[in-house]
């Protein structure tokens, strides 16, 4: 058991955000950083940042301005899927090289918007192109809806989109016998390493979308939990620095993959040779399988705090330890549904799926616990406006995007993935482990104190088989009461709205959602 130094737990944006800001202002030497969504547009929260300016851009270049070299690797997505985020990586590489044409200092500015290289094979790709020539009209036809003007402006950062369309007229149109590429797989780490010795990680991104406060005094759709911690740990942020300067190579199969000390990651390798497979290779499933290892281990409470429970390999290890030890209970808090079917309305296949799957993880889980398990979701306390997904018992749900497993006070987990099969097993994540037993229970407390009222006693944050009751009793309490009466956040989640939207996809991989 290794006590961390300087251990910060953050919660939500409105923390994290301060604290990233304070170690960048600290930065004597260089910055690394690795991100989903990194915009440097996004205002600075921080009395002290706000010294050098009002965003991220001021901030970035009065580092630079100082002599400090910054790297960042931004990730890329499918341009046909995931336009917009396409889209929003690449406003970002021409922000920051703005910035970099704007130093008057000796520092060095490195920007990398990096897509995973492995690439859905062939078989799948003809078999989909109907599907891929739809989703690239769509993106036209909204494309050709803006005015010249803002319709170059977009193209302009969305280069690998481009390429699988023509224009004629002023107007632009799909490249009708195209097989585009298809990215299974993404990068989905969030951390900064500054001076190689403070280490900032978690499940948090940076951009306006993801500022939330543990108020959440703000509609649903622009709520947003998270998690992230920061430590002051030189062999841990060398670890994290060595982890973003090879990751790209270790995906692409140009270098032999190899775990960062230290650290938990997921991490797959691109097929050489992909005629019908869908998937990469898996490679380094560290988070996965410590999750697995503590699982086995835990006693008396495991508390999973995430944006999705939908992986079988997670659920029938919980089932076999609930089996296993019959003082076990399992608490679980989620969000009311999926962001974008809540906010958006999205319904496609593959929302349905990744629901059926949670229905399905979940009704496992109660028939091996009982009523050792209980699942809750956050809300406002506030009465709602409107219905639909969105509104549970009446109130706003509030949007969880944290990554946290605490099991006991034996170990926590923070990191960057989802409790699916594609953080698991697929996509780039990475976290780390806490294991002394102090801060452990201090993680649990200010974790599960964000959801409580400022009066719950501290038997609600106890590592005991209890706790599942007393969540259980206060969450079925806030439902029976009107909102404005409900004591802190918590509610029953609703498996039955996830079961009814939710659709079975056989053949499918669980990985793909």
């Amino acid at each position: 058991m290794a006590r961390l130094n300087n251990l910060q737990i953050l919660i939500t944006a409105q923390e994290g955000y301060r604290a990233l800001e304070a170690a960048v202002l600290s930065a004597e030497t260089r910055i690394d950083m690795g991100f989903r969504v990194f915009d440097p547009r996004m205002a600075l929260v921080s009395d002290e940042a706000a010294r050098v300016g009002t965003q991220w851009v001021d901030l970035l270049l009065a580092k630079l301005d100082d002599g400090v070299d910054i790297t960042i690797r931004i990730s890329d997505f499918d341009p046909v899927v995931r336009p917009e985020l396409h889209r929003t990586s690449y406003k970002t590489l021409s922000i920051m090289t703005g910035i970099a044409e704007m130093v008057s200092g000796s520092g060095r500015l490195q920007v990398f918007v990096e897509p995973h290289p492995a690439r859905v094979g062939w078989g799948p790709r003809i078999a989909l192109w109907p599907k891929v020539q739809s989703q690239i009209g769509q993106t036209c036809d909204w494309l050709n809806g803006l005015s010249a003007h803002a319709r170059t402006e977009m193209l302009r950062c969305m280069p690998r989109f481009r390429g699988f369309t023509y224009t004629k007229a002023g107007r632009i149109y799909p490249k009708r016998r195209d097989f585009p590429p298809m990215l299974p797989v993404t990068h989905h780490q969030k951390l900064a390493v500054i001076d190689d010795r403070t280490l900032y990680i978690g499940g948090l991104d940076l951009d306006e979308r993801r500022f939330d406060t543990t108020q959440h005094d703000r509609p649903a759709e622009e709520t947003w939990h998270d998690v992230h911690v920061l430590l002051e740990d030189s062999a841990l942020a060398r670890s994290a620095r060595d982890h973003l300067d090879r990751f790209c190579a270790e995906c692409a199969g140009e270098r032999p993959v190899a775990p960062p000390k230290g650290l938990l990651r997921t991490l797959s390798v691109r097929r050489e040779k992909n005629q019908g497979s869908l998937s990469p290779v898996v490679s380094d499933t560290g988070i996965m399988d410590r999750t697995l290892e503590l699982i086995g281990q835990a006693e008396d409470l495991i508390y999973l705090e995430n944006q999705f429970l939908r992986d079988p390999v997670i659920t029938n290890s919980l089932c076999e330890r609930a089996r296993a030890r019959p003082r076990l209970g399992l608490l679980v808090l989620l969000p009311a549904a999926p962001l974008e079917v809540a906010f958006d309305g999205k319904t496609g296949l593959d929302h349905q799926y990744g629901e059926y799957l949670q229905a399905k993880c979940l009704g496992q889980l109660k028939e091996a616990f009982g009523d050792r398990m209980y699942c809750v979701t956050p809300a406002r306390p506030k009465e709602a406006a409107g219905s639909g997904r969105p509104v549970i018992h009446g109130a706003p749900m509030i949007f969880v995007h944290s990554k946290v497993s605490i099991f006991d006070d034996r170990a926590g987990l923070v990191t960057s993935a989802n409790l699916n099969g594609r953080s698991m097993r697929w996509d780039t994540e990475l976290g780390l482990e806490i294991d002394d037993p102090a801060q452990v229970s201090h993680l649990r407390n200010r974790v599960m104190s964000a959801w409580l009222a400022k009066d719950a006693g501290p038997h609600y944050r106890a590592p005991q088989l209890e706790t599942v009751d007393l969540w259980r009793a206060l969450a079925q309490q806030n439902a029976a009461s009107v909102p404005t009466e409900r004591r802190g956040f918590l509610l029953p989640y609703d498996v039955s709205r996830a079961r009814d939207f939710g659709t079975r996809l056989p053949g499918i991989p669980v990985e793909m959602v």
